[in-house]
């Protein structure tokens, strides 16, 4: 058997049996698909085992709750072809991507086929509103096969920065898989398991063709990651960082071709880290959300990155701008311990600073709540035009 595909699906009754029919009616037929209900308590399962009596090739194993990505680790110490494919059971690949992956696979025997994910925003009917809404489809610009482990390594920056390697979504031969392991106590454990792998990746292929629609879904709860609030979230794009940084520098790769492009990525993530204390789920405070800003996202760690790409301004601009958006959105109490931020906010924001204004500036730079000083480069920046 060429292909195991590996569908975990949780309370899903609506969307999974569309993943599924993306699936058997595809036109190559070497392939079983494994389906891992997680502990479904709506129709799921009952539709599950539905499925299994109208396709020899479908399997559906049920277990209690324990996330997607102990599905993913299930689902592979069952599978029984050479190559493996994960489907999320809210999306879909597209027809003839299995005929074109056995292709690839008889012509060039790799370790991993690198496909790209197009992400649309749909409506609760699955129609797309918004049709690639990450703009990735361009991304590939051609097929590209790299034939040995020297030049898998050359070239895994681009698998990154492509966004080929941050997601599971990839075709990998099954020995591969079974030895490395997803994490199942982050949202990001697919960047992480394909960081685990690159060491034992000795080929590799890129396809142009696009294989794979991830779709966002405008209904709370669709998405592991979209639309909600991780503690962990901030150590979970630092050790990703940090990762990447220390693989790519034990590779001894040109430094030019990943340092930048890897904080610029870092830089993002500080704006979506901020954007998630505005979600729903996020319990915390006016108050907690400012300490948390100062004190847990613009921490030493990210200083000192910043630092040695000479992008400090740039983590203080998002920052700002961040504390500034969430008190557009909340209010904070004169009395807080935290708002010598408004008082911060205003005083940079007003067009004509007088001395009270360079006062409160200097004040909030050096609150006991803001230990990585924040707003100092701004105001040193004020202070020499003057």
């Amino acid at each position: 058997m060429l292909f195991s595909i590996i569908m975990p699906v949780y309370n899903n009754e609506k969307y999974f049996p569309l993943a599924v029919k993306s699936i058997i009616t595809q036109n190559y037929s070497d392939w079983e698909l494994i389906i891992i209900d997680d502990g479904s308590t709506d129709h799921t399962s009952i539709i599950a085992d539905k499925i299994v009596d109208t396709d020899p090739r479908i399997k559906v194993i049920h277990q209690n709750n324990q996330w997607i990505y102990a599905s993913f680790n299930r689902g592979v110490k069952e599978a029984k072809g050479d190559y493996i494919y994960i489907v999320n059971s809210d999306d879909r690949i597209r027809q003839g991507s299995l005929a074109l992956l056995a292709d690839k696979v008889n012509r060039y025997q790799p370790d991993v086929i690198w496909t790209t994910v197009v992400v649309h925003e749909c409506d609760l009917e699955q129609n797309i509103i918004i049709y690639d809404k990450a703009h990735t489809e361009k991304n590939v610009k051609s097929e590209l096969f790299c034939q040995n482990k020297k030049e898998v390594r050359e070239h895994w920056p681009y698998f990154l920065f492509s966004s080929l390697a941050q997601n599971q979504a990839n075709l990998y031969r099954k020995e591969l898989m079974k030895k490395h392991k997803f994490r199942n106590d982050v949202y990001g454990a697919d960047t992480l398991f394909n960081i685990s792998i690159a060491q034992d990746v000795t080929s590799a292929l890129v396809i142009k063709e696009p294989i794979y629609d991830f779709f966002i879904y405008k209904q709370a709860n669709m998405n592991v990651s979209e639309g909600k609030y991780y503690p962990y979230e901030h150590e979970m794009f630092n050790e990703i960082y940090k990762k990447y940084m220390d693989l790519f520098n034990a590779w001894k790769l040109p430094e030019q071709n990943y340092k930048e492009l890897l904080i610029k990525r870092r830089l993002n993530e500080v704006t979506r880290e901020i954007r998630s204390l505005f979600f729903a789920n996020c319990r915390m405070t006016t108050e907690e959300k400012l300490k948390h800003i100062l004190d847990v996202i613009a921490d030493k760690f990210l200083i000192n990155c910043v630092r040695l790409e000479k992008k400090e301004e740039e983590l203080e601009s998002r920052i700002l701008s961040g504390l500034r958006e969430l008190l557009i959105k909340e209010t904070i109490d004169k009395e807080s311990k935290m708002y010598f931020v408004y008082e911060l906010l205003e005083a940079l924001l007003r067009y004509e600073k007088d001395e009270k204004d360079y006062e409160k500036i200097r004040n909030a730079i050096y609150n006991p709540n803001n230990p990585q000083h924040i707003g100092k480069i701004f105001y040193n920046k004020l202070t020499k035009k003057n």
